[in-house]
């Protein structure tokens, strides 16, 4: 992890937001042109799987699993 994000908490905060407006806005986008709208129900769902899970994951990680605001 770069120097900054171990120093400054804001911008380790700053980043995450970015990176899960980016990347909602992004896999929205790429999902609707995949899916139609006579797709079944488990085809959304899979969808909502692909959209919100990494930035979970990703915020899961940096401020459970590396410390976050404890550092």
């Amino acid at each position: 992890m770069p120097k900054i994000f171990k120093q400054n908490k804001f911008a380790l905060l700053g980043a995450n937001t970015l990176f899960i407006v980016i990347w909602v806005l992004l896999s929205s986008s790429v999902v609707d042109l995949f899916i139609g709208d006579d797709a079944p129900f488990y085809i959304y769902k899979i969808g909502s799987l692909i959209k919100f899970l990494p930035p979970i994951w990703v915020s899961w990680f940096l401020w459970i699993k590396r410390g976050g605001l404890k550092r």
